[in-house]
Formats: C-alpha cells, structure tokens, sequence
C-alpha cells in the first residue's frame, strides 16, 4: 500500500497564523485595559466607603473617649489626617492641598495617624488606647484589616482634623485616582472631587465637632 508523505506547516502558513494570533492580542488589549481600569476604580469607591462606615460608626461611641487623638484622652493631641498603608501621591492646587501629602509623625503638632490604630488595634499614636469600659466604650474593630494602599499603590487619606474643630469644612475618605495627584482641597466646604480623585463624604461639616 502506498502511504502519502505527511506535510508539516509551511513557513507562509506558520507566518499567517502568526499574524492572525497578534491582530487578535492587539485587538483584545485595549478591551483588557478598560476591564482593569473599572475594576480598579470600582475597588478605591468601594475601599473608600468602607473607611467611611466604619469612622462613622466609630464615632456613633464615642461618649467615653475622645476619637482622633493620638492618646485616646481628651488632652491627646488632635489628629489632623489619618492615613492607610501606600505611597504618598503628589499634591496639587491650593487651599490646603499640601496638608495630604504630610507624613505619618504622632508626634508631630497636628499628628498624622494611621487609620489601622484608631479602627482596628486601639492604638491611637502608637501607644495610646481609647477606652474599651463604660457604656459607651470602643468596640472596634470597626473594619477588616490591614487597610492596603488604593489601588494605584498610594495611601487613602481622612481629613479628620475638621470633626474636632469648629470650621465649616467636609470630612471625606480621600484616594488620588488614576494619575496619583490630589487635587482635592484638604480644606474646603462642599467638597467635590478635583479631576480624577476618588472621595467618600464622611460629613457634610456645619461647625459641629466631636469631644
């Protein structure tokens, strides 16, 4: 019996199937991009509404310690930001735009605090602890740990030096976006994000203050 020879891919045909396969890749990216880029702006609104239910409900207890100190006490040094984990992203605009990229120091006239101690480990400043007796005691934690960066790998930010103070001025859960610049004033009364960055109100402030 005679068997015909087997004839293997040509090198036109190898160069066709090739081409084909990177019009598909090439056709397909974009598509992939968009898909990431949602998912990664549907992650910030979602991370960014976590943090705010949970200082909100932080601050539903607070009548036997003062929240945003950095000792948990009344003369505690008022917290001015309170930040998660990530890189610090760049600032720009006015209108206290600056303060969002001050670095983590307790220690420092208007603290700078990580979220994680106030509402996981009860340990505002480091050290510090709000008290967990009385009727009205802190009950965290108030949300999953750790609080990882957003998800562009900068930290979110919480402007909560404005609940501890008389001005009128929003309190928001706040992420730099996409192009990892704030935009957004640190103070400001009727806060809307600037360009791209991503924030969740904690409270619309008139003049109203926590212990």
């Amino acid at each position: 019996m005679v068997r015909t020879a087997e004839r293997g891919i040509t090198l036109v045909e190898a160069t066709i199937v090739v081409t084909v396969a990177a019009i598909l890749s090439a056709a397909a990216a974009p598509i992939a991009s968009r898909t990431l880029d949602r998912a990664r702006l549907a992650r910030a609104f979602d991370d960014s509404k976590a943090i705010k239910t949970a200082i909100g409900n932080l601050l539903l207890e607070f009548t036997t310690f003062s929240p945003f100190t950095t000792t948990g006490l009344a003369g505690g040094a008022t917290v001015q930001m309170l930040v998660s984990d990530g890189d610090t992203p760049r600032t720009l605009g006015a209108g206290g735009s600056a303060l969002w990229d001050d670095p983590v120091d307790p220690a420092a006239a208007q603290p700078v605090d990580f979220l994680e101690r106030h509402l996981v480990t009860n340990t505002p400043g480091g050290a510090g602890a709000y008290t967990t007796a009385g009727g009205a005691p802190w009950r965290g934690a108030y949300i999953s740990a750790p609080l990882d960066p957003d998800p562009w790998g900068n930290r979110y930010a919480v402007n909560v030096l404005h609940l501890r103070t008389s001005t009128t001025n929003d309190v928001f859960v706040m992420s730099a976006g996409p192009d990892e610049e704030i935009d957004t004033a640190f103070t400001v009364d009727g806060a809307t994000p600037g360009d791209d960055d991503i924030i969740a109100v904690v409270r619309r402030d008139l003049g109203r203050t926590v212990p």
